[in-house]
């Protein structure tokens, strides 16, 4: 799968991504659609992760970054955005990531698929 996106990179300290990470959504929303994005978080080094979103489907406009992604061997986790704080302690208890894909939904529906 190639994906197209554009990426950034952002502070993993006192867990403050969740605030930056959902700021930069929520920039792309407003230019997308929160239901037309996906969200890419790979590459994470130290107290840092690289973090990016695209369209599902096409190419996002201006993108900085074009990475080749496995097609197979995902994971699957769906849940409630306002929970995704637990849904990654739960998901990380196991180890940790290469690569996970988050979407979200105006209903408040969050699905992470995950890839080790």
């Amino acid at each position: 799968m190639l994906f197209k996106v554009i990426s950034i990179e952002f502070s993993l300290r006192n867990e403050d991504q969740y605030n930056t990470i959902g700021a930069f959504w929520d920039e792309m929303a407003l230019l997308y659609g929160l239901e037309n994005l996906q969200g890419l978080g790979y590459k994470w080094a130290g107290d840092k992760i690289f973090y990016a979103i695209g369209l599902k489907i096409g190419d996002i406009k201006n993108y900085n970054l074009c990475i080749e992604l496995p097609d197979a061997n995902w994971s699957i986790v769906e849940g409630e955005t306002e929970n995704l704080r637990e849904i990654y302690d739960e998901i990380y208890k196991f180890g940790a990531l290469k690569y996970e894909i988050e979407t979200f939904s105006e209903s408040g529906k969050c699905q992470i698929k995950y890839y080790r």
